[in-house]
């Protein structure tokens, strides 16, 4: 009798614990404001084609894209496609909302503020 009672407070504790990790996994930020993307290109400049790092880069269907702002001043990542995307102003140390990639191409970008001489492309792969 008494194993019995001890078995079934074990099992109690076990299930007890079990509950208790579950309820503390740590959940992932969606992607969005404030949330993580799973690409994120570098902004260093208005020097041509080297001012998006890497550029060319590369992501999958499906994933998300974010703008990260090094430099001293203002700039965007806006694809040249009308609709396609657009960081809006991105300031200095900022970082842009992510953005999913939900077609497959090449996309040419641009920095609105500064013009087509600041430059760069991402692919989407399927």
């Amino acid at each position: 009798m008494k194993s019995r009672w001890l078995g079934a407070i074990g099992l109690i504790l076990v299930l007890g614990v079990g509950l208790v990790a579950v309820s503390c996994k740590k959940k992932s930020n969606p992607a969005g404001p404030g949330g993580a993307a799973d690409v994120t290109i570098g902004i260093i400049g208005n020097n041509g084609s080297n001012s998006y790092f890497p550029s060319p880069d590369t992501v999958r269907v499906g994933q998300t894209v974010a703008w990260h702002n090094a430099d001293g001043t203002t700039h965007t990542a806006t694809a040249n496609g009308i609709g396609q995307f657009d960081t809006n102003n991105i300031g200095s140390g900022g970082t842009s909302a992510a953005i999913q990639m939900n077609t497959t191409g090449s996309f040419p970008y641009h920095c609105k503020i500064h013009g087509l001489s600041m430059a760069g492309t991402l692919v989407v792969r399927p």
